[in-house]
């Protein structure tokens, strides 16, 4: 591997992979590409393994695919410090790998993502490209098929990281474990450390190609959707995780010089305030509530 590229993307291709968008163009690549290839056809991996810094084949779904390939090589990707673990199938440039990594790096997020764009698939409403008035959202939630990791967080995640999901849920367990379904609470609302960890970099707008176009979703060939979810709900209540509801913090811009972050402070005030106000409308009609029963407060209830 090039020993000057500091970013990876890994993934697990079948044989209708849309890895050749990745690096067309004379772009200069300053990423590696890991490739795990689990279809049969001797052609399509042959192209891979030319591409790519590293090509094998295996089954199974991408995390767990490297969940065993750090098993059995636990220092290869010490030479990165982002880690881009995506499906296939997503459709996006080298210029655009280079820019969302780059993005990543200098703000020092733990977990970010591209957006996507509304002619392909959106499972989470806040993951749809928002217009060119933000560069990025704070959120708490990055989906599991395009996640950026920091290396250093994605070590961490794959440590307690058992295998036993395939896709679903596996985005809430990361999520969980570098607790951003603690974001947005009154002991957590002040913490500066604990915003702007994730982000949705919304710069980027990519294509998640919808499942008829793409003959169906390989997940479902993988592990039909049924025992998915069974998976998840086991692994919740062993791990005492739980589902993370999306939420965007503050809408922010890139400044043109020094690569500095323009948050819309405004926003981020706005999003505060509102939170801690409901809480402690809460907190005051459950107070209420138990000194005088059958008392109403009428704006607590309003504001929660």
């Amino acid at each position: 591997m090039d020993q000057q590229k500091r970013w990876c993307i890994f993934t697990s291709a079948g044989d209708h992979n849309a890895i050749r968008l990745w690096v067309q163009g004379d772009m200069p690549r300053r990423w590696d590409l890991i490739v795990a290839y689990y279809g049969d056809n001797e052609r399509v991996f042959a192209e891979i393994n030319k591409i790519s810094a590293n090509a094998f084949r295996a089954k199974g779904g991408k995390f767990q695919i490297l969940k065993k390939l750090m098993v059995q090589r636990p220092r290869c990707l010490d030479q990165y410090s982002h880690v881009w673990v995506c499906d296939d199938d997503i459709r996006m440039s080298a210029a655009q790998i280079n820019e969302a990594f780059a993005i990543a790096e200098v703000f020092k997020f733990w977990v970010a993502q591209p957006s996507f764009l509304q002619e392909g698939k959106i499972s989470h409403e806040i993951t749809r490209y928002a217009g060119p008035q933000c560069d990025y959202r704070i959120v708490n939630f990055i989906e599991e098929n395009v996640p950026i990791f920091s290396r250093v967080k994605l070590m961490e995640f794959l440590r307690v990281y058992d295998g036993s999901l395939t896709g679903w849920g596996i985005d809430h367990w990361y999520m969980n474990l570098f607790g951003a379904h603690k974001l947005g609470r009154i002991t957590n609302l002040f913490r500066k450390n604990r915003m702007g960890l994730f982000a949705i970099i919304n710069k980027i707008a990519v294509i998640n190609p919808l499942d008829e176009a793409k003959g169906g979703n390989e997940l479902d060939r993988l592990q039909s959707l049924p025992l998915r979810l069974a998976a998840w709900r086991e692994a919740k209540a062993k791990y005492g995780l739980v589902e993370i509801h999306p939420r965007v913090f503050a809408n922010c811009k890139i400044s043109s010089h020094k690569g500095e972050a323009a948050v819309t402070r405004l926003e981020m005030a706005r999003e505060t305030a509102i939170c801690l106000t409901r809480k402690l409308a809460r907190l005051t009609r459950n107070i209420w509530a138990r000194r005088f029963p059958g008392v109403k407060l009428w704006q607590a209830s309003r504001l929660s």
